[in-house]
């Protein structure tokens, strides 16, 4: 396949570990074009990248876009100039030299897959798995995002496993899927926007896909870290409500509308649960707030601003949780943390 292929990591107040990321991309054979995007970070990162990468392009955001707005810079950017295949990929990865070679010639043995991304692992545990295969929303499992294991395998043609999501951290996408469907929806800022974007691209036709190859090791949630819970959890609530607004499941095997809203009800209290019990009220505030947020349809970058359903929410919450304290029913079934949860640009 003879692609002119772009690389887009995304900038957040993590010059060190952009670093670390471009220097790993200089080593890609076949080599690819790759576009850095700030996203309006703290200190001007700028200056001293061009001056140790300058084989780079480079576009900066007047304001932090959170990871769907950096992306989608960085896509615009490719596209104008002649991308066949984008390859979104978090700025604190670090990258198999063949990432490039061995995404395209899946993406030529597989010519029904729009997206593909490959497994990948831990970059401190790099034989462990991090990510690999989920499914979105069905039946029978308590959660939103079940994994699918991809066993790693090399092999001619590539070997590529169909799932639901393929994992933002790196998804090679095809032009034609931005021009079917348009770019990321800017409405999620940050955490299930790749899952929407799957979504999209399947309702459009195209398969999404992960290669059975470990090519990407992801250091993982360094804004998160850096920032704390209350943000993952914000757009965690949030934007799973507007993720089952989008996609509520009609004749696709998966949940239907109504059992998809409970089940995110439920989910949005097990983490409210789990918030209170460690100890962090300010992150089990941000679910409410998140609930009430995706109610009101407000969405984007968080906003500072009085929600007066809050503090009733927290008491029906808390009822809720003194009651099965009482029954000895308290967090009966843990669900599971959403598969491709975690970023590492745009937080707010």
């Amino acid at each position: 396949m003879t692609a002119n292929v772009w690389v887009v990591p995304v900038n957040f107040n993590g010059l060190a570990d952009t670093r670390k990321c471009l220097r790993s991309l200089a080593e890609l054979s076949p080599a690819a074009n790759v576009v850095v995007v700030d996203n309006a970070s703290a200190d001007d990162p700028l200056p001293a990248l061009r001056a140790e990468f300058p084989w780079c392009h480079y576009v900066q955001n007047a304001v932090n876009a959170g990871w769907s707005g950096g992306n989608n810079a960085g896509i615009r950017y490719a596209l104008a100039r002649g991308a066949g295949v984008v390859v979104l990929l978090n700025n604190d990865t670090v990258v198999r030299p063949d990432m490039v070679a061995r995404l395209l010639a899946a993406l030529d043995a597989h010519p029904s897959y729009g997206v593909i991304g490959p497994v990948i692992r831990f970059m401190d545990e790099p034989e462990s798995v991090m990510t690999d295969g989920t499914a979105f929303n069905r039946p029978g499992y308590p959660g939103f995002f079940e994994r699918l294991p991809v066993p790693e395998t090399i092999s001619e043609p590539p070997a590529v496993a169909p799932v639901d999501i393929v994992n933002g951290c790196c998804m090679a996408v095809r032009a034609a899927v931005f021009r079917r469907i348009g770019l990321i929806d800017d409405r999620f800022f940050l955490v299930h926007e790749e899952s929407d974007f799957c979504l999209r691209a399947a309702a459009a036709g195209f398969r999404c896909g992960v290669l059975a190859e470990a090519l990407v090791w992801h250091k993982g949630s360094s804004s998160f870290a850096r920032t704390g819970k209350r943000w993952q959890r914000y757009y965690d609530a949030r934007n799973l409500g507007l993720l089952l607004s989008k996609h509520p499941g009609r004749g696709t095997g998966r949940r239907r509308e109504l059992p998809s809203y409970a089940a995110y009800l439920r989910y949005a209290y097990h983490r409210y649960c789990h918030e209170r019990e460690g100890g962090s009220a300010d992150a089990a505030d941000a679910v409410l707030e998140g609930l009430i947020d995706t109610a009101t349809r407000r969405y984007g970058a968080y906003r500072a601003r009085r929600r007066w359903a809050v503090p009733l929410l927290r008491t029906a919450f808390e009822s809720a949780r003194r009651a099965a304290r009482v029954s000895g029913l308290f967090l009966p079934r843990r669900h599971q943390q959403p598969a491709h949860a975690g970023r590492s640009p745009g937080v707010a």
